[in-house]
C-alpha cells in the first residue's frame, strides 16, 4: 500500500467551499499535499503537468462535468481519477466506470466519514491499483515474450512491443486485426480455440504450434468471463533452439544406443575370441613366449573391462532424468564380483564380512559400482600379498559399504579428485573412467562415497546406500 505523505491530490469542485474543506482535511488529517481548484479546465492544466498522483472531482459542475473532465484529462495524462455523486446518482456512477473511472464514492458518505477517512483510503487503494498496472504494463511492454490480449473472436486488443517487432509493425497497427492476418489460418485457429478452452476452464491453458521451421510455446490466461467481450492474454515464446538442442539430443541419444551395441556385442566377443586362443596358447608355445601370451591375455581382459564400463556408462545416461531405483541385494551383488575377481586374480586374499546381508536402493548397475571398486583395489596394489576386506555397518535406513585394501593408499589432496572423470595415476593401467562411473551411479542412488585411510597402510572405498523400504519406494 502507497504512504498518505507521498501523494499529490488534486480536488475539483466548483464549490470553493467543499473543494477547500476537502483538500485541508486531506492534507491535515492524512498527510497528502493537496490542490483545491473551482475550475475544471485549470484542473485539466494541472494534470497535464504529470505532477498529481489522484484527482477527486465532483460530478454536478457549470462549465465541465466530471465526466467531461476525466475525458478531458484521460487524452493528455493516466492519472487515477475519482468521481464524487450525488446521494442515488447510480446512473452516472455505472457510466463512470464504463469509460474507465477508477472509482465512485457518493457526497455525503464524505460529508458523514470521520475526517474523510473513507475518501482518504480510497484513494489509497486506486493509486495503489494504478502503480501496480504501471508495473505491469511496464514489465509487458519490456517482456522478451510476445504478449497479446486477444478477443475469442481473433480480435487482438493489445500487444507488446516485442510482439510488434515479431511482425514487423507496430503496436497501434496490431491493435484491431484478426489473428488470421498476421499467422497463418490454421495457427490462428488454433489459438482462438485455446483460448475458448481457458476461458470454458477457467483456468491456464499451455500448448505448443509452429510456424515453418519455427516453434513456440504458448500460456493463454482467461481475462474476462461472462460477457460478449471474452478475452484472453497470450503468451508466446520463441522455443526453436529448444527444439533444435532436443532433436540434437535424441540424435546423439540413437548414437550411443548404436555404440552402445556395438561395445557391448561385437567388441565383447572379439574379445572373447582373443582371450580363448590366448588361454590355448601356452600348451603350443615355447616357453620363451609365454610372458608375450600372458600379456595378450591381460590386455584382452582390459579391452573387455573398458567394453564393460563404456556399456555401463551408456546403460547410466541412456535412459531418462529420473533414474527407477528398486530392491537390490548387495549381498549376491557383492558374492557375484568377488566371485570375478577371484577367477581372474587367484593370488588375492579377499576377505568378506557378514554383516553384507541387506537389500538397497540400487538398479542393477550396482554391480559396476562393487566390480569397479574391487578391480581398483587390485590394480592399484603394489604389494607381495595383495589383500582385500569388505565390510559393512547398518543403521535402519542405510547400510556403509567399505572396500579396503593393503596398497600404497591415497593421499588426501586425491582422495576427492580421483572420482573425477578421466582422473587416473602416472602409473596407472586404468582408463580413468571407472571411478567417475561409480560415482554417477552412487550419485543416482542418493548415496555418497568418499576415500578413507587403512591402517597400517592402504585405502578405503566408502559407498553409502539406503535401505529399500517397502512401504516407501
Amino acid at each position: 500500500m502507497v504512504r498518505h505523505e507521498s501523494l499529490s491530490i488534486l480536488v475539483v469542485d466548483d464549490s470553493e467551499f467543499f473543494a477547500t474543506l476537502v483538500a485541508e482535511t486531506l492534507s491535515e488529517e492524512h498527510g497528502m499535499a493537496t490542490t483545491a481548484v473551482t475550475d475544471p479546465r485549470e484542473a485539466v492544466s494541472i494534470a497535464a503537468e504529470g505532477t498529481v498522483d489522484c484527482i477527486v472531482s465532483d460530478y454536478q459542475m457549470p462549465d465541465l462535468t466530471g465526466l467531461e473532465l476525466y475525458d478531458a484529462i484521460v487524452d493528455k495524462t493516466d492519472v487515477p481519477f475519482i468521481l464524487v455523486t450525488s446521494e442515488g446518482d447510480e446512473t452516472v456512477a455505472s457510466r463512470a466506470i464504463r469509460k474507465g473511472v477508477d472509482e465512485y464514492i457518493l457526497k455525503q458518505d464524505i460529508n458523514e466519514a470521520d475526517a474523510l477517512k473513507l475518501l482518504a483510503n480510497r484513494i489509497d487503494n486506486v493509486v495503489d491499483r494504478h502503480r501496480t498496472q504501471q508495473k505491469y504494463e511496464r514489465l509487458v511492454a519490456n517482456a522478451p515474450d510476445e504478449i497479446s490480449q486477444v478477443r475469442l473472436d481473433g480480435t487482438i486488443l493489445a500487444a507488446n512491443e516485442t510482439m510488434a517487432r515479431a511482425f514487423n509493425t507496430t503496436t497501434d497497427e496490431l491493435v484491431g486485426q484478426q489473428l488470421s492476418s498476421i499467422l497463418p489460418e490454421d495457427v490462428a485457429e488454433n489459438r482462438r480455440t485455446q483460448g475458448q478452452r481457458a476461458i470454458t476452464a477457467g483456468s491456464v491453458v499451455t500448448f505448443q504450434d509452429s510456424i515453418g521451421l519455427r516453434h513456440f510455446h504458448n500460456i493463454v490466461v482467461p481475462l474476462e468471463t461472462g460477457s460478449e467481450e471474452d478475452s484472453v492474454q497470450i503468451v508466446t515464446r520463441e522455443i526453436t533452439l529448444q527444439k533444435h538442442n532436443e532433436e540434437e539430443l535424441r540424435r546423439k541419444k540413437e548414437e550411443l544406443t548404436f555404440i552402445n551395441r556395438i561395445v557391448s556385442h561385437d567388441i565383447k566377443n572379439d574379445v572373447n575370441v582373443i582371450s580363448g586362443w590366448a588361454g590355448v596358447l601356452p600348451d603350443h608355445t615355447d616357453p620363451a613366449a609365454i610372458e608375450m601370451v600372458e600379456r595378450i591375455r591381460e590386455t584382452s581382459d582390459h579391452i573387455a573391462e573398458l567394453a564393460q564400463i563404456a556399456k555401463d556408462f551408456v546403460d547410466s545416461i541412456e535412459g531418462t532424468t529420473t533414474v527407477d531405483l528398486e530392491a537390490i541385494d548387495l549381498g549376491a551383488i557383492v558374492d557375484t564380483e568377488v566371485s570375478k575377481l577371484r577367477s581372474k586374480h587367484d593370488d588375492v586374499t579377499i576377505t568378506v564380512g557378514d554383516e553384507i546381508d541387506a537389500v538397497v536402493r540400487a538398479n542393477e548397475l550396482l554391480s559396476s559400482v562393487v566390480g569397479n571398486l574391487l578391480t581398483n583395489a587390485i590394480r592399484h596394489n603394489d604389494t607381495d600379498a595383495p589383500a582385500i576386506e569388505i565390510t559393512a555397518d547398518r543403521t535402519a535406513t542405510t547400510i556403509v559399504l567399505r572396500i579396503a585394501d593393503n596398497g600404497p593408499g591415497i593421499p588426501d589432496s586425491e582422495k576427492e579428485a580421483v572420482f573425477e572423470k578421466g582422473r587416473k595415476g602416472a602409473e596407472s593401467p586404468g582408463s580413468g573412467i571407472g571411478l567417475y562411473l561409480v560415482s554417477k551411479l552412487v550419485d543416482q542412488y542418493n548415496g555418497e562415497i568418499w576415500v578413507e585411510d587403512a591402517e597400517p597402510t592402504g585405502a578405503i572405498f566408502v559407498v553409502e546406500l539406503q535401505i529399500y523400504d517397502p512401504d516407501i519406494d
